[in-house]
């Protein structure tokens, strides 16, 4: 039963990551993170599906390889990324504990995008 529940919702990361590459602000490697995530636990196919797409593959494969995230990758990513967290911070809530937290998250993930660059 479990594992089909990490099937069902594996399948539907891909779908919201495959929208993603069409929408801009739908993160798109998130959501692919997620499914192979669950796609380990559940269907070893589902992985395998996911690294030979010639249109998913390019999101997660930098991200797991030793050469790291492509610089004009992540300069996109990180200013795709302030860009959408400052339109949240300022305009989707006008609680100071969700600002902070919205911003500290933006800076966690910049900091773990910028650790994972490609290294010259």
């Amino acid at each position: 039963m479990i594992k089909h529940i990490y099937i069902i919702s594996a399948t539907i990361c891909v779908g919201l990551g495959l929208l993603g590459t069409f929408i801009p602000l739908l993160p798109t490697t998130p959501f692919l993170l997620l499914a192979i995530f669950l796609f380990m636990r559940s269907s070893k196919s589902g992985v395998k599906m996911i690294l030979r797409n010639r249109i998913l593959a390019p999101y997660v494969v930098s991200y797991f390889s030793k050469e790291g995230i492509p610089m004009n990758i992540l300069l996109r990513t990180i200013l795709l990324l302030w860009l959408t967290m400052g339109c949240c911070i300022i305009w989707a809530t006008h609680n100071i504990y969700v600002r902070l937290l919205l911003a500290a998250i933006a800076a966690g993930v910049t900091i773990h995008l910028v650790l994972k660059r490609k290294k010259d």
